[in-house]
C-alpha cells in the first residue's frame, strides 16, 4: 500500500514537472516576427522623396514634366476619434522655385495587424501583417472607392535606391488593369525601418489604333533620404 502511494506521488510530481517545463518553455519562447517594421511609426522620423510626374494633355497635345521633392515628418502621437494610438504626419513640398512649404496632413496607425493611412480624407489599408507572398487585401476597405485587391509580389528583397542600401523590401501591386485603350498601374515598395520607399502610378488613356498616349499621367516617388532621432 505504501509503495503504491509513493508511486502515485511520484507520478504526480513527474506530471507537474512536465507541465511546469512546458509552461516555462512557452513563456520563454521567442515571439514570432510579424514584420511591423515595414511600416515604422516613430515620432521625429523624416523621409524625403524625389518625385517625377509626367502629365499628358490631348487638348493641346502637350507633355509636361514636373520634378519636385516631398518630405514626410512624423510630428506627434495621439489618440484618434476611435481611441486608437495614431501618428500625425506632415507632408511638405519643395520645387525648383519654392523652398519647403506645408502641403497636407496624413495620419497613420497600426490596428488589428493592419497598417492604415488617412490621406485626403480617405482611409486606406496599406499593409497587413505578417506580410507574405500570399497576402492579399482590399486597400479601399474603409473608403468609398472601388475594391482594389492589393497583393504582395516580393518580400525581403535587398534594394539600392541612390545612396540608400536597403536590406529588406517588399513590393505591392495595388491595382493593375491594362487594355487597348487604358492603363492603370499602381505599385508601392516598403523597406524595413523606413516605410514607403517607392510609389509608382501610371494612369493613361491610349489611342486604340496607334497605342500612343493621349492623356493622363505617370508618377514616380522615390526615397532620397531618411532619418530618425
Amino acid at each position: 500500500m505504501k509503495s503504491a502511494r509513493l508511486s502515485f506521488y511520484s507520478l504526480v510530481l513527474f506530471a507537474s514537472a512536465l507541465w511546469f517545463s512546458a509552461c516555462n518553455k512557452e513563456t520563454n519562447a521567442p515571439k514570432p516576427d510579424l514584420a511591423y517594421n515595414y511600416f515604422p511609426l516613430k515620432v521625429d522620423q523624416v523621409n524625403i522623396y524625389n518625385v517625377d510626374s509626367t502629365v499628358y494633355n490631348d487638348f493641346n497635345n502637350s507633355t509636361t514634366l514636373f520634378q519636385f521633392q516631398l518630405k514626410d515628418i512624423v510630428v506627434s502621437k495621439f489618440k484618434d476619434a476611435e481611441g486608437y494610438e495614431a501618428y500625425r504626419v506632415e507632408r511638405y513640398k519643395k520645387t525648383s522655385t519654392q523652398d519647403w512649404f506645408f502641403q497636407k496632413l496624413i495620419t497613420r496607425r497600426m490596428i488589428n495587424n493592419r497598417a492604415e493611412e488617412v490621406l485626403d480624407n480617405r482611409r486606406y489599408v496599406r499593409l497587413v501583417f505578417p506580410p507574405s507572398l500570399q497576402s492579399t487585401w482590399n486597400g479601399n476597405l474603409y473608403n468609398d472607392l472601388d475594391v482594389w485587391r492589393h497583393e504582395i509580389t516580393a518580400i525581403d528583397v535587398p534594394l539600392t535606391i541612390g545612396v540608400n542600401k536597403l536590406d529588406s523590401t517588399l513590393n505591392i501591386t495595388q491595382y493593375n488593369e491594362v487594355n487597348l485603350i487604358r492603363e492603370d498601374i499602381y505599385l508601392e515598395t516598403y523597406a524595413k525601418n523606413v516605410g514607403l520607399v517607392v510609389k509608382e502610378v501610371k494612369a493613361i488613356d491610349k489611342d486604340i489604333t496607334t497605342g500612343r498616349t493621349r492623356r493622363g499621367f505617370m508618377y514616380k516617388m522615390q526615397l532620397d533620404s531618411f532619418s530618425t532621432k
